[in-house]
């Protein structure tokens, strides 16, 4: 091979490599904004727990996001309001699987769940612990956030 030819070759990898690279930066980073309503049930035989309301969701583009829930729990024969925003910082682990971390949990004024009912229901939602979630999007350009045993929120525009 003339050295020429080996010129080009290597000038033709150097140009694909910086315009990958280019592109690769220019990706708009990730951002979400998603609202819904959830019912969420884990029915025991000792016991119940239901949370029904509203579900807002956010991803900011640094790495941090929060959620907030607005709503009513039942559990056994109680009833309380729930009403609190936890901020948390995310990472994408692989392809949609992203791992949300659990930093500030501010409860809201009339947030009269007693501590320890979402501790004992839904693991993942208190200070400090980890969840791993899929973020996929669908060919009709929904988002849907799941963990890995069904759907939880589907966001639509």
């Amino acid at each position: 091979m003339t050295r020429k030819k080996m010129a080009l070759i290597i000038a033709f990898n150097l140009i694909l490599a910086v315009v990958a690279l280019l592109w690769y930066r220019h990706t708009p980073p990730f951002s979400l904004v998603c609202q819904g309503n959830l019912t969420f049930s884990d029915l025991r035989a000792t016991s119940s727990f239901r949370f029904e309301g509203g579900v807002t969701l956010r991803f900011h583009t640094d790495g941090t996001g929060y959620f907030t829930l607005n709503g009513d729990v039942f559990n056994d024969q109680h009833q309380w309001q729930v009403s609190r925003q936890e901020t948390f910082s995310w990472q994408q682990m692989q392809n949609s699987v992203y791992e949300i971390t659990i930093l500030k949990i501010e409860k809201f004024g009339h947030d009269e769940l007693p501590a320890g009912i979402f501790e004992k229901y839904i693991a993942g939602l208190t200070l400090g612990k980890k969840r791993l979630i899929t973020l996929e999007r669908t060919p009709e350009d929904a988002m849907v956030i799941s963990n890995f045993y069904s759907p939880l929120l589907i966001c639509a525009d």
